[in-house]
């Protein structure tokens, strides 16, 4: 599909068709998309729990305020952060870029890459926390992009008790913080939604030039 045409064709689903399962291969292209998202720094201090288990979802829907596209959905994504920057994740980064580029960047460079990305990531642990639900949100956009694309339907959804979320999933004790959950699958044709016209502000509104 056309991106334009497919930005057209996407909304925010409210009613799934329960009866409708993803594919593995379009999941699979879902988190390849994911994992190629753009982060600031390329750091991506975030992780992505795949929720197929109906007794999981069950378990959600209270803390998400009965919002039936929980359970009706094929799949959820929480989209969570780690819960702050730890030394250990800029190690472990370090690494996999110097074995990715092991011919092409010297030892050097990577040192001097490593210095930067601690003396940048030396911030308030408020401040970390606020860069870090951002990263969520620009791997949030890329993946409403790719599903539109996809012809996959969504609901980002922030309706939900963050705190007993991650208590109750074991979030928590895995320094994990969940920020949106994802929920995508097929479009019910009962969806009172699909009788709207998408409203967007002219492009006057939103464009200038200087």
């Amino acid at each position: 599909m056309d991106i334009i045409e497919a930005l057209k064709w996407r909304y925010a689903v409210k009613k799934f068709d329960a009866s409708r399962k993803l594919t593995d291969e379009k999941i699979n292209k879902v988190k390849k998309a994911l994992q190629l998202t753009p982060t600031s720094m390329g750091l991506q201090l975030m992780k992505f729990v795949m929720v197929e288990s109906d007794e999981i979802k069950k378990k959600i829907t209270p803390i998400a305020y009965n919002q039936p596209q929980i359970e009706d959905a094929s799949h959820l994504i929480i989209m969570c952060r780690k819960t702050d920057v730890q030394s250990t994740d800029i190690d472990s980064f370090i690494e996999t870029a110097a074995l990715t580029n092991e011919l092409e960047v010297s030892h050097e460079s990577m040192q001097d890459y490593d210095k930067s990305l601690r003396v940048s990531l030396s911030i308030p642990e408020e401040q970390q926390k606020i860069w870090m639900d951002n990263q969520v949100y620009i791997a949030l956009g890329n993946l409403m992009t790719v599903c539109a694309v996809e012809e996959i339907d969504a609901c980002p959804m922030e309706g939900f008790n963050r705190k007993k979320l991650n208590e109750d999933l074991g979030f928590t004790n895995q320094n994990l913080d969940a920020v949106v959950i994802f929920a995508l699958g097929y479009r019910s044709e009962e969806d009172y939604r699909l009788k709207f016209k998408k409203v967007r502000r002219p492009m006057k509104d939103l464009f200038s030039t200087i």
